[in-house]
């Protein structure tokens, strides 16, 4: 009797002892596929342990980072990926029960996930990453075992840089539009306002006799804040109509060296001039384009204050994809470029806002001249674009569609 007891608890022992194995082995096969969807999934992601050890880095997130799994796993250098100085992920935040430090570390407001309990969401903009910077939204979420212990946590990220572009490139559009619309409605009205004020300022130049030394040096002083005034209100008028006003072939040579000119004369501020041998003639509104030359060589001449030298360089190109906000064709590619301050890269999506300026009050206009840039350029059915460094300088480049109808 005691050896059919001995027989059966050996029985249940062997049993127990599979189910253990088998539930070990079959642990381990999930976990296998597991780790499969994860290195499989084309959505960037990395898991961390409970004290923030990296235990998975798949393969999506080593291509936008350049980092191989082998370089960090069981390493807690995780930001290596977006920053440049080490600080906690949203995944650390989240393993630390930190999310409300958040908005020191995020410029967008992190929020609560609609479909998972602690999870949590942002959009990020990260400069360095990519050549002109991505927007990615970011998830990351903690996770739990069957005894709602937290062992780890996830995060993901979705690059999102094409969807802010076309929201952006929406947002600039319907303000242009109402600009434009504002734009010209008053501006006639203050040119022949302003008009009916130089006419008289004129008039009472002329009458004064040369002891009126004072009152000759007010009116002096009238008519330039009235002239500018003037140009301001030609610049809305252009802002609102847009280009191809008076469009004809043009050498875009001599407008470049007449933009230069204007702008350069008796500044600290030099021009280094280079123009490619037979550049492409365009079909333009040549007092139009001379005024985008000028407002961003403006732009370029307030950005070193303390003097220096801009680079001036027209070239002939070719665009096939490569610009997605281009057509295919033959263009003029002209480029400026200053060494002075940089643009922060927050401030960059907004360069081409109306209004919009950074620079200190007395040292430049009021935020109208890249507006009316944009404006013009895309009605000529070009391109104005930026790259920018703080500390290293801006870079412009302006796409005109070149005119070749001349050649067979």
């Amino acid at each position: 009797m005691n050896n059919y007891f001995l027989i059966f608890i050996l029985g249940l022992a062997i049993i127990a002892t599979i189910s253990l194995v088998y539930s070990i082995w079959r642990g381990r096969k999930y976990e296998q596929r597991l780790i499969s969807i994860i290195h499989g999934s084309p959505i960037p992601t990395f898991v961390l342990s409970r004290d923030h050890k990296i235990i998975y880095w798949n393969r999506a997130l080593q291509a936008l980072s350049n980092i191989k799994p082998s370089d960090v796993l069981g390493t807690d250098k995780q930001w290596q990926a977006f920053y440049k100085k080490k600080r906690p992920c949203l995944a650390d935040l989240i393993l630390d029960g930190e999310i409300d430090q958040s908005t020191n570390l995020y410029s967008g407001e992190v929020t609560k996930s609609k479909l998972l309990d602690n999870a949590y969401e942002v959009s990020q903009f990260f400069p360095d990453m990519g050549e002109k910077g991505k927007w990615f939204r970011i998830t990351a979420a903690g996770l739990r075992d069957y005894n709602n212990n937290l062992f780890g946590a996830m995060e993901t990220l979705e690059d999102i840089t094409e969807q802010k572009t076309a929201q952006e490139e929406l947002l600039q559009r319907t303000k242009l539009e109402s600009l434009g619309t504002f734009a010209g409605g008053v501006a006639k009205d203050f040119d022949n306002l302003l008009s009916a004020i130089l006419r008289n300022v004129f008039l009472a130049k002329i009458s004064a006799t040369d002891e009126d030394k004072i009152i000759e040096d007010g009116l002096a002083t009238a008519e330039r804040a009235g002239l500018q005034a003037k140009e301001l209100a030609h610049q809305l008028s252009i802002f609102a109509q847009g280009g191809y006003q008076v469009h004809k072939m043009e050498n875009i040579e001599p407008l470049l060296r007449e933009a230069a000119r204007n702008v350069f004369k008796g500044s600290n501020v030099t021009c280094n001039i280079s123009i490619v041998e037979s550049l492409w003639p365009c079909e333009i509104d040549a007092k139009q384009i001379r005024q985008v030359f000028e407002n961003v060589l403006i732009n370029a001449k307030e950005a070193m204050p303390d003097g220096g030298a801009v680079d001036l360089i027209s070239e002939n190109t070719t665009i096939g994809t490569n610009i997605k906000s281009l057509s295919k064709g033959n263009y003029v590619r002209i480029i400026i470029k200053d060494y002075g301050e940089g643009i922060p890269p927050e401030n960059l999506p907004r360069i081409f806002d109306p209004y919009f300026t950074t620079k200190k009050v007395g040292r430049g206009g009021i935020g109208l001249g890249l507006a009316i840039s944009d404006s013009i350029i895309k009605y000529h059915h070009g391109l104005i674009s930026v790259e920018s460094s703080v500390g290293l300088g801006t870079t412009f480049s302006i796409y005109l569609p070149a005119s070749l109808k001349n050649e067979a």
